[in-house]
């Protein structure tokens, strides 16, 4: 797409009218190796500080998120767009979120509680399987699935969007 274009007032998952309700979103672009590495490195170091039993490296996870955070900020680029979304794509959002807070809450609980027992360990690997496949289905399912692929001077190159709403864009000349 023209990087200042806009995109037509429909669901990018399945091409469904929107009826005005649009997500004003910025996409991100950043280089892959960044990404895997910034999202291995806090679970590495809290699993390690698990199985050490060192307890401020598994309490370093946090604050390891948020420096990886500010360091992401300096090496990604963005693009600002309205996303349209029909009402049965905005309500998976919702589903999807509210499932993603209760497994964060898992996840803390089970940080606080994990030397009490077997239970704590269960609800922080349960937890933290939930947030895994919580990801999964926000990368291929409704408009959290769109991502920036390719950012030019001119040119923004989408990818995730559904198949019925390509159809109906127009091709860059």
């Amino acid at each position: 797409m023209d990087r200042a274009g806009t995109l037509p007032d429909r669901c990018v998952a399945c091409n469904a009218p929107a009826a005005g309700y649009r997500l004003r979103r910025t996409l991100y672009c950043s280089p892959l190796a960044w990404k895997l590495g910034a999202f291995a490195t806090p679970f590495a170091v809290m699993f390690l500080g698990l199985s050490l039993e060192v307890f401020w490296m598994a309490a370093a996870f946090w604050p390891l998120v948020i420096l990886l955070l500010i360091a992401h900020a300096f090496v990604r680029r963005s693009l600002k767009l309205e996303l349209g979304v029909c009402t049965r794509h905005r309500l998976l959002r919702y589903f999807s979120l509210a499932l993603a807070i209760a497994c964060m809450c898992g996840v803390g609980a089970g940080i606080i509680t994990f030397r009490t027992g077997y239970v704590a360990a269960w609800l922080l690997l349960g937890s933290i399987l939930g947030l895994l496949v919580l990801i999964v289905l926000q990368s291929t399912l409704g408009a959290q699935a769109v991502k920036l692929k390719s950012l030019s001077a001119e040119h923004a190159w989408l990818s995730g969007t559904g198949e019925p709403f390509r159809g109906g864009l127009p091709e860059l000349g």
